[in-house]
């Protein structure tokens, strides 16, 4: 693998530097720590990056808090300058970095993710239920605390040979003992530990189904045998060039037998559920909120996000029962009068996207002698603050929900096929660009019916660019 040099000027350039600090900052202006930064903003990025050219930068102490998700973590937080800088050195390593992970590596990875992960995984086990009969199921012991510093710096110096910046990436690595979760650059560095055990598992060890998010692995297999195999390796692998355990808890079972428990979810060859705690959380959270004396909408609205996790497992009934209807209900949908409101987007940026349509109506072109459909739907994308910025959690994920916009166009069979449908409620669906002729610039749009196994493998739903 070819080694790359010539890379700590590219972290230290302001003008990265000044990408890092929005970056960083994001949907976190109003914080005391990133208002103060940004009070004096070029001369503290001035004096950041004086300190990496000089080599007299160390990474900072940590503040320490245990959360619980459920189960206990101790999360490590660094003061925002710090997290400037490693927002710096990300910018310029994700795209060294990610081409070294297989397809089968979801976690913080741009373009997956858990939903990306349940995507492949349900479509494995729909589409060949005899060659995914089985699991193998392993999580590590004491993951991020256990990865060792010096096998962690070789893993660094297989890829990056630029002395400057191995220093830095050397002085973040010794800032704790193990790899401290909350670090930005955490992620990737769990990413890389494990990312020859990737390619073994595939390449040499001759695993078809394989799926890892962090240190959580799930193994398909059609023979319980060929995975006893696996575990012996695996156990031997970890130990002997990792210095890692797996927890003694490893399961391999029947697939329809239990389910598949991963990533929040219990899957099954033809059907996924939300895992007991998580819809016990949603439960708990509405209970609390009607207690309160909130309406349905104003409750839709406050669990967004939950209900956005759960509309891609099979729990219809779980949402009805608690009062809050359809799972693409959560926003508002409009009545037959009144004005639509939502970002205009173009209609190539939305074809072959899931839609809840939810109105439309039809007026003369002032363009032409045709009329002008504009209609109103939601798509599922990252959720943005009281500012536009966009929202991302406590471990810097994006904060997805469904999100109204609309969408002008001239497309007659567009309107025909609208004019067809009941929208009393929300219509689940996709438009279709078909071409038409030999031209490629010409063509027509169709509405068809939303089907999730045609999704695009390792896809999550893009935020719509506004």
């Amino acid at each position: 693998m070819k080694r790359i040099g010539y890379l700590f000027d590219k972290v230290c350039d302001l003008d990265n530097l000044r990408m890092a600090e929005a970056n960083a900052g994001t949907g976190k202006g109003s914080r005391q720590e990133v208002a103060q930064f940004r009070a004096n903003l070029e001369q503290n990025l001035a004096e950041l990056r004086a300190e990496l050219v000089n080599k007299t930068y160390h990474t900072s102490e940590y503040t320490c808090f245990i959360k619980h998700e459920p189960k206990e973590r101790v999360i490590f937080k660094l003061p925002y300058r710090d997290r400037v800088v490693q927002w710096a050195i990300m910018q310029v390593l994700v795209s060294i970095w990610t081409p070294i992970f297989t397809s089968d590596t979801y976690a913080c990875i741009k373009g997956r993710g858990v939903h990306s992960l349940l995507v492949q995984l349900r479509k494995d086990l729909r589409n060949d239920p005899e060659g995914t009969k089985y699991c193998y199921k392993i999580d590590i012991r004491k993951f991020y605390p256990s990865i060792t510093h010096s096998i962690l710096k070789q893993v660094v110096r297989e890829r990056i040979k630029d002395p400057d910046l191995l220093w830095l990436l050397d002085d973040i690595i010794d800032s704790a003992d193990g790899v401290p979760i909350g670090n930005y650059i955490s992620q990737y560095f769990a990413n890389l530990y494990l990312a020859e055990l990737d390619h073994i598992a595939k390449e040499q060890w001759g695993v078809k189904y394989y799926y890892r998010y962090a240190d959580d692995i799930v193994i398909l297999s059609d023979s319980k045998e060929f995975l006893h195999g696996i575990h012996t390796k695996m156990v031997q692998y970890l130990a002997e060039h990792r210095r890692l355990e797996l927890k003694p808890n490893y399961q391999i079972f029947p697939v329809e037998a239990r389910g598949i428990d991963y990533v929040g979810y219990v899957v099954r060859h033809n059907y996924c559920l939300a895992r007991k705690r998580n819809k016990k959380a949603l439960c708990k959270i509405v209970a609390k909120l009607r207690h309160k004396g909130l309406t349905g909408e104003e409750i839709r609205l406050r669990v967004a996000s939950r209900l956005g996790f759960i509309v891609h497992a099979d729990s219809k009934h779980l949402i009805n029962i608690l009062g809050v209807k359809k799972l693409h209900e959560v926003r508002k949908t409009p009545g037959n009068h009144g004005q639509m409101v939502g970002d205009k987007l173009h209609i190539d940026k939305i074809t072959g996207r899931e839609l809840h349509l939810l109105r439309y109506e039809l007026t003369p072109s002032k363009m032409n002698s045709g009329d002008c459909l504009k209609f109103q739907y939601e798509l599922y994308e990252q959720l943005r603050d009281d500012k536009g910025q966009p929202q991302i959690d406590e471990h810097d994920q994006p904060v997805m929900g469904w999100v109204k916009h609309i969408t002008f166009t001239g497309s007659k069979t567009l309107a025909e096929d609208m004019a067809d449908l009941d929208l009393s409620e929300p219509v689940q669906c996709q438009i279709v660009r078909q071409p038409c002729g030999d031209r490629k610039d010409r063509a027509f749009y169709k509405l068809e019916e939303w089907n999730e196994p045609q999704q695009a493998v390792g896809q999550e739903p893009v935020p719509a660019s506004h």
